[in-house]
């Protein structure tokens, strides 16, 4: 499904006597309308030539250490400001925004004040600046708060009096924020549906302690609820990930994104092109401080792949063409941003630099259980897993599929055993295997029995780091009773 932006730009100015001020007032009255076409986000398959089947299945956030908004100039953070503390438009009033074919649309309409002789524009460029201070900052509020899911089309009117010789004061200006309704009849539809939103975010299971873990279960959450489909009301915003489990790249990079924010794990939408085709995904920013490539969509092929997950700007996809993700500008990568959402403007956003190499530096195995700890250098894997088929390297059968780039050993596969990765990069980790605290490759009865002692003070906890790990299985720092109770609700099959 195409949105199409519809920006109508018409000048309303006031006029007043020159002999109040000491400025010359503008009289001339002056409109034009202009079309602008958005950029088509609907790229799915990684590889053209692929068999795969499709897939079947608003936080303020305190650690954001990148925001698109950081980086506007004084009008558009001045739009930019006034459209967030109408939260988007929902505290603005329902209206309707008409275009020059006749066709109505829903929207918000906002009346916005700027400080006295704040919005400043050049006279010769007065009509250019405006479009661009209005452009800049929806396109970057697009993409600091995919909660504001209806920012689509929109119009505008403002006045301005001429400031000193060459300069334009914009004392006001009337913003109508239309609504994309294909998906939401009216402005009551898009207000309840954001209640639904955030009621959805709320209640999404996120697991985990470590930012890995919380960001491989909320890839694996949006995967597994939600069916790539175009053409399908809400596809192109995270309500419909939430709401009707269907989107695409669009939603689930905003989806995705709306999560992390929940948990405050730094993390950014990317908008450009996919293997030529119109695309957005995701940067995260771990705890090395480095930022990495996250395509959840690309991922989401039925079967949950991790080649696009915490992916380094050098690194090698897996079974996907085996091309490099790309450091965002170049062309032999296969994500290029472009950071822009209207093709008739100069406007885009500024990206940070990704890292050249992935996060672990090994793809975790198709619908792979394991969870990686760089900061303490575990690898966790389940009760039943078996270690070489959680990633892909030389070492497992599926060898041929792996990139060149991507080589590792096994040598163990129980608790304290260890992955080797000789490439791309230099690192070992350890393996723990969660309730295995006796390292028998086997989590049974006499593991449930080591811990409970631990707990009853009949036994001394374990000084190794790994097996200390194993037995806290679930992972709060701590061998305590409820990691007893734990493990025995697994051994018995009770789940919550």
């Amino acid at each position: 499904m195409k949105k199409f932006f519809c920006i109508l730009l018409s000048v309303l100015l006031l006029s007043m006597s020159a002999a109040v001020t000491p400025y010359a007032i503008c009289i001339e009255h002056e409109s034009e309308t202009y079309w602008v076409e958005a950029l088509e986000d609907e790229y799915f398959f990684p590889d053209k030539n692929s068999d795969f089947i499709k897939p079947f299945a608003f936080y303020s956030n305190p650690n954001r250490c990148h925001s698109f908004g950081d980086y506007l100039d004084t009008n558009q953070s001045l739009l930019y400001d006034a459209i967030v503390k109408y939260n988007g438009g929902l505290t603005g009033t329902p209206s309707t925004v008409k275009y020059s074919d006749g066709t109505e649309m829903p929207a918000f309409k906002l009346e916005i004040k700027f400080p006295e002789n704040s919005f400043i524009v050049k006279v010769k460029t007065a009509k250019d600046d405006i479009k661009s201070a209005v452009i800049g900052a929806i396109t970057a509020l697009i993409d600091d708060y995919p909660e504001y899911f209806w920012l689509s089309g929109f119009s505008y009117q403002y006045s301005y009096s001429t400031y000193g010789t060459d300069n334009y004061s914009v004392p006001k200006m009337e913003l109508s924020l239309s609504i994309d309704a294909n998906s939401y009849a009216d402005c009551n539809t898009v207000k309840s549906c954001y209640n639904q939103l955030i009621n959805a975010v709320n209640s999404f299971k996120i697991t985990g302690n470590t930012r890995y873990a919380k960001i491989k279960s909320i890839h694996d959450g949006i995967c597994k609820m939600t069916v790539y489909t175009m053409n399908v009301p809400m596809a192109h915003q995270p309500t419909g990930v939430f709401l009707k489990g269907q989107a695409v790249c669009e939603g689930y990079a905003e989806a995705f994104k709306l999560l992390c924010d929940r948990e405050n794990i730094p993390c950014i939408i990317v908008v450009g092109t996919g293997n030529g085709g119109a695309h957005e995904w995701n940067y995260v920013q771990m705890e090395d401080g480095k930022w990495y490539g996250m395509d959840v969509t690309w991922d989401d092929q039925g079967t949950i792949y991790y080649d696009y997950f915490l992916t380094g700007s050098e690194s090698i996809n897996a079974v996907f063409g085996k091309t490099k993700f790309g450091n965002g500008t170049e062309s032999g990568g296969d994500h290029i941003n472009t950071g822009t959402h209207f093709s008739s403007s100069a406007f885009s956003l500024t990206y940070p630099v990704l890292s050249a190499q992935s996060y672990t530096g090994v793809i975790p195995m198709w619908d792979s259980e394991a969870v990686f700890d760089n900061s303490k250098g575990f690898m966790f894997i389940k009760k039943d897993a078996v270690a070489n088929r959680q990633i892909l390297c030389t070492y497992s059968s599926w060898a041929g599929n792996a990139p060149s780039t991507n080589k590792a050993t096994v040598s163990g596969v129980t608790t304290c055993g260890k992955v080797n990765i000789t490439s791309p990069v230099s690192r070992t980790y350890t393996i723990v295997r969660l309730g295995d605290v006796n390292k028998d490759n086997s989590v049974n009865s006499a593991d449930y029995t080591e811990i409970r002692n631990i707990v009853l003070c009949k036994q001394k906890t374990y000084s190794d780091k790994a097996q200390f790990a194993a037995a806290d299985v679930n992972g709060d720092g701590v061998i305590d009773a409820f990691d007893a109770i734990q493990l025995n609700c697994e051994l018995h099959g009770v789940t919550d």
